[in-house]
């Protein structure tokens, strides 16, 4: 893989690259435009064709042509690696499952669908639901909406005709083998919903039970093509509107996405029939920054709106509830009142403080001597003190203590402050604060080197200069800020013996720590630092021995001195005194 990502950089032109999205000029030896980032009004994106990385002044991004790709795609890592080895003419090595085998599995899974396809067509059952759903047959031609007959086998031999190996579809949830060895078919009696991930491979299936009976909504199992808490339903189709609008509606089930589809949001996905995990909250951060999420207004959806709550929010993503009317889903409602009504609801989303305290009002009577302490805990964990004080006023007019406005908020604000404490974590009295890494503020890392330091860092970007800059990190005690310390010793943990070899941008990637990366990206920019000459750079290194002999002389003097020490102390004074000093 490192030869494959080494080869692949070699043969990517960054400029080239991000000038297909992005207008740049030259300057100097970089190039520089409008961020794509954000709303970036004077230049201050800049591109180093010999670092292979970018960065932008303004709102901190940075990145090399597999972070560009995936930022202004939306791609995961290895759909960037595909992509850029395609670009660059680099043939990847296969992994995992042979080509072959997914090949296979994917015939199956198509053999699957247009036999389901078929079966809705002869089914009255499966025609009749839909059309009591409100479903026109441009709909169920869109999401392929499909049947799986209420009998045994019917698919399973279906697949067998096909010459597809059913021991390979019982591993993509198709079929089941009895206790005698024979086959049927997974699904029965269900309206069929094909699950597509975001590239539009059909990877599973959904089905819901027509008749009576439980479960009523199963999903495939994860499958050699399959993992569900990594698959949002409609996710292939909401890409374009998430692009724009870069706000998701989440909701619960296949019906509510196409419901909200055919209300005009079509930024609606679905988790499958699982809980809203992390790795889903890290794939709408992908596509997003803001998410509503449009759950069922019954118990359970209450109770699944809090979780997606929980798992929404630690990813950085702005999230809003929707309140539906009781007992409504998307779905019900869309039949029940129209479009308008629907995106009213989400129009109308509410951040989740308000929506806890609206839910508290609703099924909590003020008068009730616990709405109070739940009131207080529910503020306690407000995200600022204004949304506090925004409640606060609100819930003092109910308060049943003082009638006074400005005393029953007093005596609100007393009971939230106690809540508060009694959620505050155990004294962390001796701990030291967490320190901030450099990444986090890399360019405030590269100014706090010494002008002396920057250059000898920004000789190792340098295929000419590189040698002494390298021999000199080996140096003892040569740098005197942590920054420099640190941006040492990761490049010295990755070439150890020899210099880096080739342009930077081959070599930079080998630096473990993507902070350091940051740090030597951002010297490259730096205007502080000029032309570099091999004489500037042998005199900052001579600079940085000499300031080191006197931090060493200085603790000499503080320290109390024999015989010795004076002897050598004079004579190391007498060295010093010889050397010129360069500024």
């Amino acid at each position: 893989m490192a030869e494959e990502l080494r080869e692949i950089r070699s043969r990517i032109d960054l400029v080239d690259l991000v000038g297909q999205k992005v207008s740049l000029r030259r300057a100097g030896k970089h190039w520089k435009g409008l961020c794509p980032f954000h709303d970036d009004r004077n230049p201050s994106f800049y591109v180093s064709r010999e670092l292979g990385r970018y960065t932008c002044w303004s709102c901190g991004e940075k990145g090399d042509a597999f972070t560009w790709v995936m930022k202004t795609q939306n791609l995961d890592f290895s759909e960037a690696l595909r992509q850029l080895a395609k670009l660059a003419g680099v043939e990847l090595r296969r992994r995992g499952r042979p080509k072959e085998s997914q090949e296979q599995d994917r015939s199956a899974m198509d053999a699957a669908l247009e036999f389901f396809r078929r079966e809705f067509g002869r089914s009255s059952t499966a025609r009749a639901y839909t059309e009591g759903r409100g479903l026109d047959e441009a709909t169920i031609e869109g999401w392929e909406i499909g049947y799986a007959p209420d009998h045994g086998d019917a698919l399973a031999a279906t697949l067998q005709r096909a010459g597809q190996p059913l021991a390979e579809c019982k591993k993509l949830f198709l079929v089941d083998q009895d206790s005698s060895g024979g086959y049927f078919d997974r699904f029965r009696g269900r309206l069929m919903f094909p699950i597509r991930d975001e590239r539009g491979e059909l990877v599973a299936f959904g089905g819901r039970l027509l008749g009576d009976g439980q479960p009523k909504y199963i999903n495939s199992g994860d499958t050699p093509l399959f993992r569900k808490s990594r698959v949002l339903y409609g996710l292939d189709r909401a890409k374009d509107a998430l692009a724009k609008s870069r706000q998701a509606v989440l909701v619960e089930g296949y019906l509510d996405v196409i419901a909200c589809h055919r209300a005009g949001l079509t930024a609606a996905l679905a988790s499958l029939g699982t809980s809203l995990t992390e790795d889903h909250a890290k794939l709408l951060r992908r596509w997003c920054e803001r998410v509503i999420v449009l759950y069922d207004s019954d118990a359970a959806g209450l109770k699944a709106t809090r979780r997606a709550i929980d798992v929404l929010a630690p990813e950085g993503l702005v999230v809003r509830v929707a309140r539906l009317p009781a007992g409504d889903d998307p779905d019900t409602l869309l039949r029940r009142s129209g479009p308008a009504e629907l995106c009213r609801a989400v129009d109308e989303a509410v951040p989740p403080l308000d929506f806890e305290i609206d839910e508290l009002l609703r099924t909590t009577n003020p008068e009730d001597p616990l709405f109070w302490p739940e009131a207080a805990r529910v503020l306690a964990g407000a995200p600022s003190n204004l949304d506090i004080e925004r409640h606060l006023v609100k819930l003092a007019a109910l308060f049943p203590g003082p009638k006074d406005p400005i005393e029953a908020q007093r005596a609100l604000r007393r009971d939230v402050g106690e809540a508060r404490r009694r959620l505050r974590p155990p004294s962390s009295a001796g701990r030291q604060p967490p320190q901030p890494t450099i990444g986090a503020v890399s360019r405030l890392a590269s100014a706090e080197l010494s002008g002396a330091e920057a250059i000898v860092f920004a000789a190792l970007l340098d295929e000419d200069l590189r040698e002494p800059a390298w021999q000199a990190l080996h140096l003892p005690e040569l740098f005197q800020t942590r920054v420099a310390e640190t941006v040492a010793a990761a490049i010295l943990a990755a070439f150890p013996s020899t210099p880096p070899d080739g342009s930077p941008a081959l070599w930079l990637p080998d630096l473990e720590s993507e902070s350091v990366r940051m740090v030597l990206t951002d010297l490259t920019f730096e205007s502080r630092i000029g032309i570099l000459s091999s004489e500037l750079v042998h005199d900052s290194i001579e600079r940085l021995e000499g300031d080191t002999e006197r931090r060493s002389l200085r603790q000499l003097r503080t320290e109390e001195m024999g015989e010795e020490a004076l002897v050598e102390y004079a004579a190391r004074l007498r060295q010093l005194k010889s050397k010129p000093i360069h500024q």
